[in-house]
């Protein structure tokens, strides 16, 4: 694939999110969006609305809490140098 038109397609992860440091990670690796299935679905079950709110509210809080721990203040700075590669 050429590697210029990559930015081209809009790429969405979707599946296996279960965090916020999935969330960090897909980013890092070029997504544009993140999908949430199965967390919200979990919230809704044990708790209703209120537990989606829950669900919804911790999710926010590990993303940022991880995007601290890699020095980026917004999601904007989050970028491929955010994640130490381990060859």
């Amino acid at each position: 694939m050429d590697r210029g038109r990559l930015g081209a397609i809009p790429v969405l992860v979707d599946g296996g999110v279960r965090g916020g440091a999935d969330v960090f990670k897909a980013l890092v690796l070029g997504a544009r969006a993140v999908l949430i299935g199965r967390p919200y679905v979990y919230g809704l079950a044990i708790a209703g609305e209120d537990g989606v709110r829950e669900v919804l509210r911790n999710l926010v809080a590990e993303f940022d809490l991880t995007m601290g721990l890699a020095g980026c203040a917004s999601a904007s700075e989050i970028g491929r140098d955010s994640l130490t590669w381990i060859a």
